[in-house]
């Protein structure tokens, strides 16, 4: 098949393009003709997937809301006369065949940062160009005859989208992320320690894990205030991602912990971190299904996260995690953290975590994707040849 996809950025850090790196090199190795539409300029971040692909900049322009519609007209614009056996888009867009909702539901994020915000600020939200934008793109978008499937990547994301937007439920796919395995693993006890000594942690010295950029919409706060209350001096809440640390250090140093709080930024080796800690903590206000959480879990790390979260579809609380109702439930994050600081390390608690996840790979992802692509491709071909 001749399959094109789009994404405004074609690699990074994030989800979204880790999936598309993963899924762009998979249909490539089974033998399909990839083609990526990117934002101009991205020819190097292309040529880091490898080679294979053809490569379509997409013109353009203005800040964020303008970049968002500008993307969804010129990637229209380039595919209108094109003949692709399949699009499908990892963004909103105005010409896709198939959709991949690897960021969610606009709706439900919006619907469930409201309670979080002073009334000024839900009245700005509502007139807010890039949000009336985002939610015109997601309405037409589910609304799109020309839409074939959907793909959600999680059973949280599909229930959204058949709330909001009505969709029937059979055309909807949940695809989990996949896991790089020889990357994310548990290490033994001895190994562990050993990487905390590496990474500079005092000895004697616990981890709790915080990872993710986006700090105010992942809960670092609550995080921060349930952290300050538990009476461990032994334990250190350390923070990996991208995000101005200034106002969380402030907070941290108004509750008196901020001695035991340390900022790392982005990290290429996040991995160690996952291991080394005794707890992964993302008390997150709304994520589709967090890399982070599935990740901490396959390295053998206990979690504590939300409900808000796809992710914690993984989750058996009490067993490799806890399930928070509302991120800023301080007492019950402080419950759910101590309960699992105390069993982190517990090597049955971190078998627990890494089985959960334990099934979950890029090949897999691979396949189930190109099924729901071939699916399609096979049923036109079909009716073509009954018709003819």
């Amino acid at each position: 098949m001749k399959i094109a996809i789009l994404r405004q950025r074609i690699s990074g850090p994030g989800g979204a393009e880790t999936t598309l790196g993963h899924l762009a090199r998979g249909l490539v190795r089974a033998g399909h003709e990839v083609t990526l539409l990117g934002v101009s300029g991205q020819e190097q971040s292309a040529a880091a997937l490898g080679p294979g692909f053809r490569y379509v900049p997409v013109t353009t322009w203005g800040g964020k809301t303008g970049r968002l519609l500008t993307f969804a007209l010129n990637s229209r614009r380039l595919l209108r006369n094109s003949r692709f056996d399949a699009i499908l888009s990892l963004e909103r867009t105005l010409c896709q065949q198939f959709y991949r909702a690897g960021d969610g539901c606009h709706r439900e994020w919006l619907a469930r940062r409201a309670p979080y915000l002073s009334w000024p600020s839900k009245a700005a939200m509502q007139v807010n160009p890039f949000h009336r934008l985002m939610l015109y793109l997601e309405a037409r978008l589910f609304a799109d005859p020309g839409l074939r499937r959907v793909i959600a990547n999680s059973h949280q994301v599909k229930e959204e989208i058949i709330r909001h937007y009505r969709l029937e439920p059979e055309r909807i796919k949940v695809i989990y992320n996949g896991l790089d395995h020889g990357r994310f693993r548990p290490l033994p006890e001895r190994a562990r320690r050993e990487l905390l000594k590496d990474l500079g942690a005092p000895p004697g010295v616990r981890i709790l894990l915080f990872v993710g950029s986006g700090f105010n919409r992942k809960g670092l706060a609550y995080l921060i205030e349930a952290f300050s209350g538990l009476n461990d001096k032994g334990l250190q809440l350390w923070v990996v991602g991208k995000g101005d640390p200034g106002p969380y250090r402030r907070r941290a140093e108004r509750t008196g912990a901020a001695d035991r709080l340390r900022f790392f930024g982005p990290r290429q080796d996040v991995a160690s971190f996952y291991q080394a800690a005794s707890v992964l903590a993302l008390p997150t206000i709304y994520d589709p299904c967090s890399n982070v959480v599935l990740e901490a879990l396959a390295c053998g790390t206990p979690v504590v996260t939300t409900t808000g979260n796809g992710a914690r579809e993984f989750i058996t609380p009490g067993d490799n995690g806890a399930v928070l109702a509302r991120p800023y439930d301080i007492p019950a994050l402080q419950e759910g953290l101590a309960f699992f600081l105390n069993r982190g390390d517990d090597p049955q608690v971190r078998q627990a975590a890494h089985q959960a996840v334990a099934h979950l790979g890029w090949a897999d992802t691979v396949a189930q994707t190109l099924a729901v692509l071939e699916e399609s491709f096979e049923f036109r071909v079909s009716s073509f040849s009954r018709k003819n």
